[in-house]
């Protein structure tokens, strides 16, 4: 339970962190990877050892202006409603 709300409350910092960088004209990607060598990256970034790594968030200037919004899937093929697998 612990767990749940210490990522919970990760998530949406994150999010509003990506979308102020967009409105600056910078962008990110969610990356978790880095997680499976977290000792060897602390060591690297300089990040204390008692600080958890949730996500690692690289920030850069994009190139272009052709943002599009991603093809995603009809909601009734990725939601339930009521019980698992009732996607309406």
């Amino acid at each position: 339970m612990a767990q749940a709300g210490l990522y919970g409350s990760i998530l949406p910092a994150a999010w509003s962190f990506m979308l102020a960088l967009r409105s600056r004209g910078l962008g990110t990607a969610w990356t978790t990877l880095h997680l499976r060598y977290e000792e060897e990256i602390a060591r690297l970034l300089g990040i204390p050892a008692n600080i958890t790594q949730a996500a690692l968030l690289p920030v850069a200037y994009y190139t272009g202006e052709d943002f599009q919004p991603a093809r995603r899937l009809p909601v009734a093929q990725v939601s339930s409603w009521n019980q698992w697998g009732d996607g309406r």
